[in-house]
């Protein structure tokens, strides 16, 4: 089975250490909410700022390793034995990212949160194409965010630490111009990778991808 994604906005942050987060203050003006947000929730915001023809909807969100950065504070503390902070506890989980960005728009619709390794993406597309046919307008989002003490110990083929991709997407009846395929960005993690090819391919024409499920 195919269906057609016609990507109505996108857009995607890559950064060596940290990707750019310029507008955070505009979006978040309330400092107490900004300080709890993990580096991925903000990296969400800041796409959501500037992407078109979507406020509030379904999302599919989809990421390989998740809130690393917090994961791996949570483990160094239960190791040195001292106390576990509950916001790291609170904020560990897969969907904590689209969960504040929900909080922060007011949004009560489905989230679907993904992880599937370097296949996250394709999957986060699939299941966007699939909840795309009752004729909704989503939001489809991956993100990574392995800046983190140490991974330079354990990293040997990622250089861009911190990524996130967007696309609003609804299903179509239009000819398909353009077909899942893998980023040629060297250096980025394969799980947003078809995404964010859509995404470098939807800045130079209009496209309807085609999802093959």
């Amino acid at each position: 089975m195919k269906v057609n994604l016609e990507i109505l906005s996108s857009a995607y942050l890559l950064g060596e250490s940290s990707a750019p987060i310029p507008r955070i203050k505009e979006l978040v003006p309330n400092m107490m909410f900004r300080r709890r947000l993990t580096p991925a929730s903000k990296l969400l915001v800041e796409l959501l700022g500037t992407l078109e023809h979507f406020e509030k909807g379904r999302i599919v969100c989809g990421s390989a390793y998740g809130e690393l950065g917090v994961s791996a504070s949570l483990l160094e503390a239960m190791k040195e034995g001292s106390g576990v902070s509950p916001s790291d506890f609170q904020n560990s989980v897969y969907n904590t990212a689209v969960s504040y960005l929900s909080i922060l728009t007011q949004n009560q619709s489905e989230i679907l949160t993904l992880s599937s390794g370097d296949k996250t993406a394709r999957n986060v597309l699939k299941a966007g194409a699939l909840k795309a046919l009752d004729g909704d307008v989503l939001l489809l989002v991956c993100f990574e965010t392995l800046n983190m003490p140490r991974i330079a110990e354990v990293n040997r083929c990622i250089d861009y630490l911190e990524s996130a991709v967007a696309l609003v997407v609804r299903q179509s009846d239009r000819q398909a111009n353009l077909h899942v395929q893998q980023s040629k960005i060297k250096g980025i993690p394969l799980s947003i990778s078809e995404m964010l090819f859509i995404a470098q391919e939807a800045e130079k024409k209009a496209c309807v991808v085609e999802v093959v499920l």
